[in-house]
């Protein structure tokens, strides 16, 4: 499936290498969406982890595994966090479980 092959790459370098502007623009809108700094990074991680695993973004997911396990956030944690997805359908959040585990072997 071209999705994973796309995941394996860091499309997020690749698009900060071409599209600066729009990448520093994202990172502030990013950042300020978490208002005045009222949750904390893990709870923005752990958040994070759960949208992309109901949108089924491979890309997103497996970066911010990356940032999650980096964080010190449990594979308990993680799993948790991806797992919220459930109830929108199987389907949904499956895809966090494989990429998880991906992730947690590479590091």
């Amino acid at each position: 499936m071209e999705v994973f092959k796309l995941a394996e790459k860091n499309v997020w370098q690749i698009f900060m290498n071409e599209t600066p502007g729009i990448a520093k623009a994202w990172m502030n809108m990013a950042n300020e969406v978490n208002i005045d700094g009222v949750l904390d990074p893990k709870t923005v991680i752990l958040i994070r982890l759960g949208v992309y695993s109901a949108t089924r973004d491979p890309v997103a997911l497996r970066h911010f595994i990356g940032e999650a396990f980096k964080a010190g956030i449990t594979k308990k944690e993680i799993q948790s966090a991806a797992m919220m997805a459930w109830s929108t359908g199987v389907t949904v959040s499956e895809l966090a479980i494989p990429l998880i585990q991906e992730v947690e072997e590479s590091l």
